[in-house]
Formats: C-alpha cells, sequence, structure tokens
C-alpha cells in the first residue's frame, strides 16, 4: 500500500503505479487459503492506506472523524474484494494476468455505484498529467486507464515471479500457483500501451482540430481562502459574501480581460438570503406556540409575496454588484453571474438545495441548478436521521435535498453545464449531465463546477479532487472550469490537462476562454455499459462451476 500511496498526491510519483499492485497479486497467485487472520491484515492495512490518503477530511467537523474512518474502511473493502474476486478467478483456471485486470475493474464500477458511488482515488487519476496515458478515458472513462495499469502491474509479476520467486517458493510453506512463463502477460501489456499512446496520439491530433475553430466565453473564476465551519454565524455568511464581491469587482478592475461571466464558488452568494421558491403546492411554515397548537407562521399570500421580496432583493444585489464590476472596468453591459448559492423551495414540506444561481447581465436570475449527487457524511447521513436517539448528533446542514436534474445555461452562445462540487468526484455523474435529456446527443461546450473545498484546509484532498475533474474532462472531451474555495480553481481543457490553475489558499481570479470542441466522446455515447459488462463477465466466471480439484483451492476464512 506504500507504493499505491506513493503514486498519488501528495508526492503522486505517476511510475510508481505500475508496480504498485504487485504485492496484492503476489498474494492473489498464493496456493493455499489466506485464513480469517490475513483477510483482516489486508483489510486494516487498507483501512490505514485511505485514512493516510484523505486524512483531509477530519478539518471539516469532530463528528468527520468518525465518518473518516468508517469511509476508509468502507473503501478498503474493495481492495479486499479485489483480492477475494482475482483469486476466486484464477482458482477456475483464468490466468493471473487476465483475473486481475478484471477484478480490479469491477470493483472500481462497484464503488461508482453503491451506497452513491465515489471515484476518489481510483487507480487510473494517478496518471492524471500524462497526458498520453490518459486519452482512451473517453472510451471507457478512469476504468479503461486502471486497467492498462493492472495489465503492466500484472507483467511485472510474472517477471518477477518466474525468475525470482519460483525459486523461493519451493522452498516455502507458502508456494506460488501459475509459475508460468511471462512472455504473454509481458506481450499483453505491451500491447495495451502501444495502442493506449497510438490512440492518444491519433486522438489527440484529431481533437486539436476540432477545438481550434471557434472561442467560447470568457470566464472569471473566483477563489479565496475563506475559513469555513458548520453552524456559522450571520455576520460570518454575510463577510465571506462580501469578500467575495469585492474579489469579484477587484479582479476585473485590475485585469486586461473583460469576463462573459463571473463565477462564485459553491455556497458563496448566499450571504444569508438563499433564492427562495414557492411551489404551487405551498404549505406555510408553522410553528407551536407552547400550548401544544401550531400555527401558520402567516397566509398563504403573504408568504409567497415575501419569497417574491426576497427573490426580488437577490437579483437586486446581483445587479448591483454587476453594474459595480462595469463601471470599474468603464464596460456598459456587466457580466454574467454563475453563483453557488443555497436554494430553498417550499412545497409541502420545505427543501434546501446546494445550488448554482445564473443571473444575466442585469442581475435577473435566469434558471438555478440542484446539486443532484450529495456528499454522504458531508451533506447527509445516512440511516441517523431516522433513528429518534441519534438524530440529534446531525448538524442541522446536514439535510439537502438532491436536485431534480441537469440544466444547461446560456453564455451568450456558450452551452454550459453545471455542477456542484463532489459530482466531479463521481465520474458517471458528469458523464450523465453531458448529454442532452432529450437528443441524447452531446450537447454541452464547457463544464462549470463550483466547490467548497475550504472544509479540507490544504490536504492532498484537493489534489485528488482536481484529478477526478482531470480524468472526466478526457473522458468527456470538455473543458471543466472549477472555481473552489481555498481550490482547486483551475481551467482543465478537453484532454484533461491543467491549462491554468491558481495556488491552494491564495485569494485571486483565473481568467478562461476554453476553446470549442466538437468531438464526441463515446464514453458520454454509451456510458458505463461495457464496463458494466466486463464487470458481470468477471463476476459470472467468478461463479462458475468448476471442479472438485479447482473447489478445494477456494478461499476460506476459518
Amino acid at each position: 500500500m506504500i507504493l499505491l500511496w506513493l503514486c498519488h498526491p501528495p508526492l503522486a510519483i505517476w511510475p510508481l503505479a505500475m508496480v504498485a499492485l504487485v504485492p496484492l497479486i503476489w498474494i492473489v497467485s498464493v496456493r493455499q487459503p489466506l485464513g480469517r487472520r490475513n483477510w483482516w491484515i489486508v483489510a486494516a492495512v487498507s483501512t490505514l492506506y485511505y485514512l493516510l490518503s484523505l486524512q483531509g477530511l477530519r478539518h471539516a467537523h469532530p463528528a468527520m472523524y468518525a465518518c473518516w474512518f468508517a469511509l476508509s474502511a468502507y473503501l478498503a473493502a474493495y481492495h479486499v474484494g479485489f483480492l477475494a474476486m482475482a483469486r476466486r478467478l484464477t482458482h477456475r483456471g483464468i490466468a493471473i494476468w487476465i483475473a486481475t485486470p478484471l477484478a480490479w475493474m469491477t470493483m472500481e464500477l462497484l464503488r461508482n455505484y453503491l451506497l452513491t458511488g465515489i471515484s476518489v482515488l481510483m487507480l487510473g487519476h494517478s496518471l492524471a498529467n500524462v497526458p498520453a496515458m490518459i486519452q482512451i478515458a473517453n472510451l471507457l472513462g478512469s476504468y479503461g486507464v486502471g486497467l492498462v495499469i493492472v495489465s503492466i502491474n500484472a507483467a511485472v509479476f510474472a517477471a518477477l515471479n518466474s525468475s525470482l520467486l519460483s525459486v523461493a517458493a519451493k522452498s516455502s510453506e507458502v508456494q506460488s500457483t501459475h509459475v508460468e512463463s511471462p512472455r504473454i502477460p509481458i506481450a499483453v501489456a505491451i500491447v495495451l500501451v502501444v495502442a493506449t499512446l497510438v490512440y492518444s496520439r491519433s486522438t489527440l491530433t484529431a481533437v486539436d482540430d476540432l477545438a481550434t475553430s471557434q472561442e467560447l466565453a470568457t470566464f472569471a473564476l473566483l477563489q479565496r481562502n475563506e475559513h469555513v465551519e458548520y453552524g456559522m454565524s450571520i455576520d460570518r455568511e454575510v463577510e465571506m459574501f462580501q469578500n467575495y464581491a469585492s474579489e469579484a469587482v477587484r479582479s476585473v478592475a485590475s485585469g486586461n480581460i473583460y469576463p462573459d461571466a463571473i463565477v462564485w464558488p459553491e455556497s458563496m452568494f448566499t450571504g444569508t438570503v438563499p433564492w427562495m421558491i414557492a411551489d404551487q403546492d405551498l404549505v406555510v411554515p408553522s410553528f407551536d406556540d407552547g400550548s401544544g397548537t401550531v400555527t401558520p407562521i402567516m397566509g398563504a399570500a403573504e408568504f409567497r409575496a415575501n419569497i417574491a421580496e426576497r427573490q426580488r432583493y437577490v437579483s437586486d444585489r446581483a445587479g448591483y454588484i454587476g453594474r459595480m464590476i462595469a463601471d470599474e472596468a468603464g464596460q456598459t453591459e456587466a457580466p454574467q453571474f454563475i453563483a453557488g448559492s443555497g436554494v430553498v423551495v417550499y412545497a409541502d414540506q420545505p427543501e434546501a438545495y446546494s445550488g448554482v444561481l445564473h443571473f444575466d447581465s442585469r442581475g435577473k436570475m435566469q434558471d438555478w441548478y440542484g446539486k443532484t449527487h450529495l456528499v454522504m457524511f458531508g451533506e447527509y447521513i445516512p440511516v441517523l436521521p431516522w433513528i429518534p436517539v441519534l438524530k440529534n448528533l446531525v448538524p442541522p446542514e446536514l439535510g439537502l435535498k438532491n436536485g431534480k436534474s441537469s440544466k444547461r445555461m446560456l453564455v451568450g452562445d456558450t452551452v454550459v453545464s453545471p455542477n456542484i462540487c463532489i459530482e466531479t468526484a463521481v465520474e458517471r455523474v458528469v458523464i450523465s449531465q453531458c448529454k442532452s435529456s432529450e437528443s441524447g446527443e452531446q450537447d454541452v461546450d464547457v463544464i462549470v463546477t463550483v466547490t467548497n473545498d475550504g472544509w479540507f484546509d490544504e490536504s492532498s484532498v484537493i489534489e485528488h479532487h482536481l484529478r477526478c475533474a482531470q480524468l472526466v474532462a478526457a473522458g468527456c472531451r470538455r473543458p471543466i472550469l472549477s472555481s473552489a474555495n481555498n481550490g482547486p480553481t483551475a481551467w482543465i481543457d478537453h484532454r484533461g490537462q491543467i491549462v491554468k490553475r491558481l495556488p491552494t489558499g491564495v485569494n485571486g481570479s483565473l481568467y478562461a476562454k476554453p476553446q470549442h470542441c466538437d468531438a464526441k466522446s463515446l464514453y458520454v455515447m454509451w456510458g458505463d455499459w461495457p464496463v458494466i459488462a466486463i464487470g458481470l463477465i468477471a463476476i459470472a466466471l467468478g461463479f462458475k462451476r468448476t471442479n472438485a480439484t479447482a473447489d478445494s483451492r477456494t478461499d476460506e476464512t476459518t
């Protein structure tokens, strides 16, 4: 696990990814049952790996220590699952250089779906800054990049096993199976690497040609290092909003480029006043007057009027800031805002969302997007809210609702797909958002993501988040613009490479003018279905009936 940690941030020594799984593959090759104790050792070591890699999560809230441990133990289960599945496949006659890539891809697929899914620290992310190796992401996503890496590891293991471990195994009680010529796994790894490089070269040439025809809108991405915590005071929320408003004015006044749109990080536009919506079936909130009588806080008509007044206030505020920016820059038209903000919908029950608001140059709200994929343990905690004894332990901020669907926001002629925070860290979410819900075609020019990673201080969690976005950009062949409190604020191109980036923790802005790209992504077209098919085949092979001799080699945990 040390090698696996070294190939990811903070050190990010990517060549080590090519040998990081060799120790695990050796465990796969062991003939004898591992026994319960050894399985627990694997689980414990893997949990320590994730605890170290994701240690930045603990900064968000004291309760996050337990969540940090729970998430690490949960992710470690997939390493255990990889070993169990790969061993089962090899025990059924599948060559280890086939079994290990199949098992690894299947486990990564499962963890992208189970319990809402998470893509952080996928193996392919270790090569995020090696463009020649990640372009196959537009075929099979990060799964495909990981498959190539595991195949290389299997080839390295085969070479070591045949030249060194076979001698040691003869005098060891724990012998290794599949001690055979490494020619086939080495040949397969070479073919995969060469095919990856050739595909990358040809694809990048074609895609770069398609990406030079038209420039898109210019975006200013804001970033500040604002300290955040659960249960912030009203004064602190107002202060953060004012600091970001000042940053927006300052960034345009001091620059030589006038943006078409300014992007505010997640929740930073709220300033204690979320965007409120009165649904058709609105029920006015009630209160208990102390006598057991529940009384509406006001009449329905008055409540609707109050919400309309709040909407006017937020729009006027956006318009005022926009005019200040235009005046400072000597322009007649203000930039649009794509702003992270809270949203509250009053229906039969009040529903709170983490949202993105789109204001035009006059400050009029055009549309809003509600975050469709929430952060487990960050925006909701499963099970606890349903247990009366424990529900009071959950902070009130951990009760957000999921948004209904993806949205499109127009900045001039540029089609923007907004998303929020963890959504770039769940690969399948953004990939599905790149397709039109009506035609099924890829209709997005640029993906704009807003996030608040101020919870994690300056830990490597921020780098892991950025790498998720890089692989998504390569997978969907569209640029991603990230505006973040504390970081990562970056312009990522359609190849998954960072064009510009602000250092973590600094105050400032980044200007991005991405180019239009007509390239179509097969990954967007067919989604995870090829990987799902491969995973189902692997599972079927694992449960294939076999003879008693092979069955006798199946792992025992007692």
